[in-house]
């Protein structure tokens, strides 16, 4: 069996990250690996145990729109998988992060994580060393399976020499 043949990677919409798309791309073309990009919604949950009928409609209403808004975000992003010949599909979750993508590595047989931390987690109390973000810490120790950690500076897919843009991009 080789490695890496199934890289997951976890999006959130920012473009910090985003970080980890040229990564991904790089990787997935010289391994021949699948990819899957992941988008966890998080829709607030309501502070009452029993909300009333127009809140639970709310809720309904936004997390419908969350998840459309994510598949289309998702589905954009493929393009660039597509347009360097990576295989790749999407999925959309709504959960908890952290929560999400151990189960989606763990159902579709994911061998890699790769994924950008946002760096606030603990950066703030003077710890750099783990700053690697809160969502990024909680994988990173519970994950059975390797997590790549990507670092950079901010911007949307930077470091695209050597990838393919998608048609109309």
């Amino acid at each position: 069996m080789e490695l890496f043949q199934h890289i997951l990677v976890p999006l959130d919409g920012s473009p910090k990250s985003e970080r980890a798309i040229p990564t991904a791309i790089k990787l997935a073309r010289n391994l021949n690996s699948h990819i899957t990009l992941l988008r966890v919604v998080e829709i607030p949950e309501p502070s009452i145990e029993n909300p009333p009928e127009p809140m639970r409609a709310w809720i309904e209403e936004a997390t419908r729109q969350a998840i459309a808004e994510a598949e289309g975000y998702l589905e954009g992003l493929a393009s660039w998988f597509r347009a360097n010949n990576v295989a790749v599909d999407t999925q959309v979750r709504v959960m908890k992060p952290d929560q999400d993508i151990l189960e989606v590595m763990d159902l579709d047989q994911v061998d890699l994580i790769l994924m950008s931390p946002h760096g606030r987690g603990y950066q703030d109390f003077g710890h750099e060393c783990l700053s690697y973000g809160h969502v990024a810490d909680k994988v990173l120790r519970r994950s059975p399976v390797p997590v790549l950690l990507v670092r950079g500076e901010s911007g949307r897919i930077p470091d695209m020499e050597g990838v393919a843009r998608p048609e109309g991009r």
